[in-house]
């Protein structure tokens, strides 16, 4: 990718800002899209200190011939299509925006190739909530059927189809990835991985109140986002475009992820009571680390996915995502460094 220029929607989000950390590190010149209103949540860029370095523009997917001038402009060579609605929650409160942005979204980043820079090669982030619920323990690829739950997993499904649709029948060079949970020091605290280092940290330097969490057997196949967005920057390498699972193939319970996290901070956990009576607690100091709410338990939850990515480690000889322990360790060491620097507020 040396001296090729990239566009990445959604720049300012976790796997945009690591996305441009590889790209600056690959030799790319990196153009970063970003909805108004987002330009002061560059926290990201500003964490990988890749900022100065990244091309900042407004874009809106939603307006068609605003991208044609973008994509005009700075004839971009590679574009990774990261932006949109991302909660499946709010799906359910916002269905027609989430359909609107997500799929139409997609469609006229398309459209806007196809008429300007048909050779640009673009890459998706889809989401493997598309696949809904599945029998406990099946392993997921690229040939497992799509049952769609919510409005957000329908408008990925729909927008993937597009993806296929201009790759046959325009030769676009166009990829999808279907995406399994990933996470790092640069998720947002909305999410549970986040939530539990950052509090975790929080009540290692300060202590306080525990976390309140939903069920802690409730269960994800969780990833590196900085693994899995290395691999993304290589898929657009390939010779041919397709789609690809990005997985571990192992589950982790919250239980677990939350167990890790105190360990690594320097706690002694261990889990008391059943149900919604069950806490985490400290056994050295007492200090009660967690305790189960029912106000955290999802009434739209699907069943625990997890992912075969055997055809992407194969097309790009990739060894896989680190450990989820390691990758654990390492957003716990960052959230307490920031905790002692006073940064609160990411």
């Amino acid at each position: 990718m040396n001296n090729k220029v990239a566009l990445i929607l959604g720049v300012t989000g976790q796997d945009g800002a690591h996305i441009a950390k590889h790209l600056l590190k690959q030799g790319c010149k990196v153009y970063g899209g970003f909805r108004r209103g987002s330009a002061s949540k560059t926290w990201r860029l500003d964490h990988l200190e890749i900022t100065k370095n990244v091309n900042l523009i407004n874009v809106n997917v939603d307006e068609p011939f605003h991208l044609i001038e973008i994509f005009r402009h700075i004839k971009p060579d590679y574009i990774f299509h990261l932006a949109g609605e991302s909660f499946v929650a709010d799906s359910f409160s916002h269905p027609l925006t989430t359909l609107q942005v997500n799929t139409t979204g997609t469609l006229n980043i398309l459209e806007a190739i196809r008429l300007e820079i048909p050779t640009a090669r673009i890459f998706f982030a889809s989401s493997s909530e598309i696949f809904g619920n599945i029998k406990s323990g099946d392993l997921l690829d690229e040939k497992s059927e799509y049952l769609p739950l919510n409005p957000y997993a329908i408008s990925k499904m729909t927008a993937q189809n597009l993806i296929r649709m201009y790759r046959e029948r325009y030769g676009i060079f166009a990829c999808t990835g279907i995406l399994f949970n990933h996470e790092g020091p640069l998720r947002t605290r909305s999410f549970v991985t986040r939530k539990i280092t950052y509090n975790i940290a929080r009540l290692a330097i300060h202590g306080g109140e525990p976390i309140e969490l939903g069920d802690f057997d409730s269960a994800r196949d969780w990833g590196s986002a900085e693994d899995y967005t290395l691999a993304m920057t290589k898929v657009l390498s390939l010779d041919h475009a397709q789609d690809f699972v990005f997985a571990t193939g192992q589950l982790t319970t919250v239980r677990t992820f939350l167990k890790i996290a105190a360990e690594s901070a320097g706690f002694n956990p261990s889990f008391h009571g059943q149900g919604l009576e069950e806490v985490c607690v400290d056994v050295t100091s007492g200090m009660q680390l967690a305790r189960v709410s029912e106000q955290y338990f999802r009434p739209y939850d699907t069943t625990a996915r997890v992912g075969n990515a055997a055809q992407l480690k194969q097309a790009i000889n990739w060894s896989g995502s680190r450990p989820v322990e390691q990758m654990i360790k390492e957003m716990i060491t960052v959230d307490i460094e920031r905790w002692n620097k006073g940064i609160t507020n990411v």
